[in-house]
């Protein structure tokens, strides 16, 4: 039965939290893997890409290691942009 969507929260740290709020609200295929995520974000808010791409995509606080692990419903989503220190 194709057409049923996922709804995941994406919890956002750094620079994407200032640039887009805590979390965002993401509707996805119901068969989304995590490579889904990323281009979702960059449609929805084309100004972030640059910092987007370059983030680290953690699932239920494990980076990811493998982009075409199959999100489920309740997973939590979290992108962390690269940091910095001086």
């Amino acid at each position: 039965m194709g057409g049923m969507t996922m709804q995941l929260k994406v919890k956002l740290f750094a620079m994407l939290r200032e640039q887009l709020g805590e979390t965002v609200t993401l509707n996805l295929g119901d068969k989304a893997t995590a490579e889904a995520v990323k281009p979702a974000l960059i449609e929805r808010f084309p100004a972030a890409k640059p910092i987007l791409e370059t983030a680290r995509l953690a699932i239920n606080q494990d980076f990811v290691s493998d982009e075409a692990m199959t999100l489920a419903p309740g997973d939590e989503v979290a992108l962390i942009p690269p940091v910095s220190g001086g």
